[in-house]
């Protein structure tokens, strides 16, 4: 291919002067690829054709920014630890008869909870009716809790004094 021919092609295909084509032509050589992407990366190409290719880098726009597995992971981690420290922070307390008993960190009956639902569930609705009561502390939340607690504790005490009752009547 001539250089006039090149020089026609590159001024049809970016839509420049004859005067432009020639000299980035002239500067890469008569390499006419290496022509147009010179001129589109000094914004001269001025208007592109629906069927024309160009090597100019389109923002195809994202719907949401994809996330690798890693920064997922590293996500849930640090939830699990902030959740761990939270929980290692706040204390659930076993009184009897105004005594405390045991205290332990919340992660500790949670995970029993977590592994021996039935059987936990079982002992501490037990020890309700043998005198044990539970609290928390150690967070702003924990008074609404110790009111259900306390509560609950409340309606177990007059379930066992109603059936005492109902056992003294019987006897008389």
């Amino acid at each position: 291919m001539e250089h006039f021919e090149m020089v026609e092609k590159l001024r049809q295909k970016a839509n420049i002067s004859y005067e432009e084509a020639k000299n980035a032509l002239e500067q890469n050589d008569w390499d006419l690829l290496d022509a147009l992407v010179y001129l589109e990366g000094q914004n001269k190409v001025h208007q592109e054709k629906a069927d024309s290719y160009t090597t100019k880098k389109e923002e195809k726009p994202q719907a949401e920014p994809q996330q690798d597995l890693r920064g997922v992971f590293t996500r849930v981690l640090s939830y699990i630890g902030n959740v761990v420290n939270k929980a290692s922070s706040i204390y659930m307390d076993f009184h009897r008869h105004g005594k405390l008993v045991l205290s332990l960190p919340v992660l500790v009956p949670a995970m029993l909870l977590i592994f021996f639902f039935w059987w936990v569930l079982w002992i501490l609705v037990a020890g309700l009716f043998f005198g044990f009561r539970y609290s928390f502390r150690g967070h702003e939340a924990a008074s609404g809790v110790n009111k259900a607690m306390d509560k609950a504790a409340q309606t177990a005490e007059n379930f066992k004094s109603s059936i005492h009752r109902d056992d003294t009547k019987d006897e008389e």
